[in-house]
């Protein structure tokens, strides 16, 4: 199953003519195996990750070939888990990433879900990295929302018109379902995750291993 989101960023991928906070994406990286350096995160994909690549741990080692890939089981509340494909480099773990909740198109084949960037040199849209703090990473609290599940107690927010990419904010000591004051947030939040969700496939295309 994909982690839930809050209904506010089906609004932020909706939401256009907004200038995006820093600065503006750059193209989209070839899709060809990642072997070192900085890990792009675009409306694309991760680095070499894009929509319709199938959840097998064996498609996941040939776009990581220097990572160890795991199958592995995670909890994302007390009573409920769910299969993961972990990658880690360097004795790092760098991506987890869900089982999706489509098949691909045509087969009984699983497609993933949302890829999480959880350390190493990730680079979001606007230049965000790993563990900025929330008053460099300049969003607005009009843009988050209290996250739930695997999320609880983190600050999960989207930039204007881009839905596809969101930013987990972990708040040391908080623990509520409220959005923490902005204050707060200012003193102690910082970015743990950026999180890729992929569009909905094209059914008219055969998904790519």
């Amino acid at each position: 199953m994909n982690r839930r989101f809050p209904p506010i960023f089906a609004a932020a991928a909706l939401t256009f003519g907004c200038t995006r906070v820093p600065g503006a994406e750059p193209a989209a990286p070839p899709a060809t195996p990642y072997l070192s350096g900085v890990l792009q995160v675009g409306r694309w994909g991760v680095g070499p990750i894009r929509a319709g690549v199938y959840f097998e741990s064996p498609r996941i080692r040939e776009l990581f070939p220097g990572a160890v890939v795991r199958d592995d089981v995670i909890r994302i509340s007390h009573d409920e888990t769910m299969a993961v494909i972990t990658v880690e480099q360097d004795g790092q773990r760098l991506l987890e990433i869900d089982d999706g909740t489509r098949n691909a198109p045509g087969t009984d084949d699983p497609m993933i879900g949302q890829v999480r960037a959880v350390g190493g040199p990730v680079r979001a849209p606007g230049g965000e990295t790993l563990n900025l703090g929330w008053k460099a990473a300049r969003f607005d609290l009009s843009q988050c929302e209290i996250g739930s599940d695997h999320d609880a107690n983190a600050v999960v927010c989207a930039r204007p018109g881009d839905g596809q990419v969101t930013y987990v904010f972990t708040v040391p000591g908080w623990d509520s379902e409220e959005v923490p004051p902005a204050s707060l947030l200012r003193a102690k939040a910082y970015l743990s995750q950026i999180v890729w969700t992929p569009p909905p496939p094209d059914r008219s295309r055969k998904s790519p291993r």
